[in-house]
């Protein structure tokens, strides 16, 4: 297998080297993979019918009206090849015109979102399908072998109806994906989708709360180390085999870096705790942290939240408020799913409840500032914006853990800092009071606001 590795395609073979749920996000990534899919399938229909009409003469079971020669089906079929190609032409444009609309006007990273969306890839592909389909068909015929036909017209008018429906419907996809609260929701939950199923479906077998004393005495012995032998971004981390190998070797593995940290060579990725000699397969646990020239969203928390942040900065210089405002409420909603994973505990046990794997712990402190901290910058004259942000805290308030409450108001004291009254009307001025207030109430700082309002006085 290693040995066949090294004849295929360096893209390829840098998906073989992936991980399974890694290779299948690049291949979801990728139009080339669905279109793929689509035209074997059409070359494969167009083998059955051909095989219909030659092997099952079904023409004696059909009527008159059903039967097609060779010379008219010939015509036809190339008619349709044009059609279907024209169209195809006009949707692979409208795709074009989509994504530089998007790349410009809020950010380069929804490019892949709207590439991998499931029913864009379904369009395309079906474009595909439809001219392969016909090409194929109009290369079989053959007037000296059969002159009348019945499954191969049939088909090709059924692909061809289908082709015309598909673009109908590829334009109403694309008009109701370019609307913003379509636009922010799907991001958020992609990211959403991405978050608990990676981080928490997979890893909630292997968590134990009462592994802290473990930890810390493995803590207070000397480690061995195992450093990067390559540079790149942190993509994906495969717990369930750290965990396999950790057993096998009887040891306990702790992760130094996190998903999306950017590695260079020779920097310690892992330390590990062994009563016996060094492992001797250590590149093994190594290869368990993919890098990559990217960033993805697989595993990584601070992906989702930057693109929507990215969504709300540019709309700010672009003059957009609705889509601003749209960007904070899904960037609130996404930091409640956020708080739920850093607030697991970081310790992996295997079937047996022993301690094999330690993660870094998260902070909700530090994606709450990634998420907002740059909007504040950009749009900290704008009294509305403002107002948007605060609001955006009070509802992430109202569903965090107690524990995180205090990170919020502390924000909220940053907000009120930078907040100039003489820029604002008084009904916003109530507002920002109205809803620093209620989340005083919620986070228990009502003596820090009487402090900082003077209401108290």
């Amino acid at each position: 297998m290693f040995v066949l590795r090294k004849f295929l395609p360096r893209s390829l073979r840098r998906i073989v080297n992936m991980s399974r749920r890694q290779a299948v996000y690049e291949l979801r990534g990728n139009l080339w993979f669905s279109s793929v899919i689509y035209a074997a399938a059409a070359v494969v229909l167009a083998f059955i019918t051909y095989w219909i009409d030659f092997n099952l003469t079904i023409e004696h079971a059909t009527p008159n009206v059903m039967h097609v020669t060779h010379e008219y089906l010939y015509t036809v079929l190339g008619t349709l090849l044009a059609g279907v190609i024209t169209l195809n032409a006009f949707t692979f444009n409208s795709t074009l015109v989509v994504l530089t609309t998007f790349s410009g006007q809020f950010s380069p990273r929804l490019l892949l979102t709207f590439i991998s969306d499931k029913r864009t890839q379904r369009v395309l592909g079906l474009f595909n399908a439809a001219f392969i389909y016909l090409l194929a068909s109009f290369f079989m015929l053959h007037e000296l072998v059969h002159e009348i036909y019945v499954a191969i017209p049939l088909t090709a008018f059924i692909m061809t109806l289908l082709a015309m429906a598909n673009f109908v419907y590829f334009i109403n996809h694309v008009v109701k994906w370019m609307q913003v609260p379509t636009l922010t929701h799907n991001m958020k939950m992609e990211s959403s989708k991405r978050i608990m199923g990676t981080l928490q479906k997979d890893l909630e077998p292997y968590r134990d709360n009462d592994s802290d004393q473990s930890a810390h005495q493995y803590s207070r012995r000397e480690a061995h180390v195992i450093r990067a032998e390559q540079t790149g971004f942190l993509q994906i981390i495969d717990f369930k085999k750290l965990i396999k190998f950790a057993t096998e070797d009887d040891i306990v593995v702790q992760i130094e870096v996190r998903v999306g940290d950017f590695i260079t060579r020779g920097m310690p990725i892992l330390r590990y705790w062994s009563d016996k000699q060094r492992p001797e397969r250590e590149d093994f646990y190594r290869n368990m942290l993919y890098l990559g020239h990217k960033k993805t969203e697989l595993q990584d928390l601070e992906y989702g939240i930057n693109k929507l942040k990215e969504v709300a900065i540019k709309s700010i210089g672009n003059y957009d408020p609705s889509t601003t405002r749209n960007a904070i409420n899904q960037l609130s909603d996404l930091l409640i799913d956020v708080a739920t994973i850093t607030k697991f505990t970081p310790y992996l046990t295997n079937r047996n409840n022993e301690l094999r794997l330690i993660i870094p712990d998260e902070s909700f402190d530090y994606y709450l500032h990634t998420a907002f901290s740059q909007i504040v910058y950009y749009g900290e004259n704008d009294p509305v914006l403002l107002n948007d942000i605060l609001d955006g805290l009070t509802t992430v308030a109202q569903s965090v853990y107690h524990e995180d409450m205090k990170c919020t108001w502390e924000f909220a004291e940053h907000l009120m800092s930078i907040y100039k009254k003489p820029n604002s009307f008084k009904y916003e001025d109530k507002r920002f009071t109205s809803s620093l207030r209620q989340l005083a109430v919620m986070t228990h700082q009502t003596e820090r606001y009487n402090e900082l309002t003077g209401e108290g006085d």
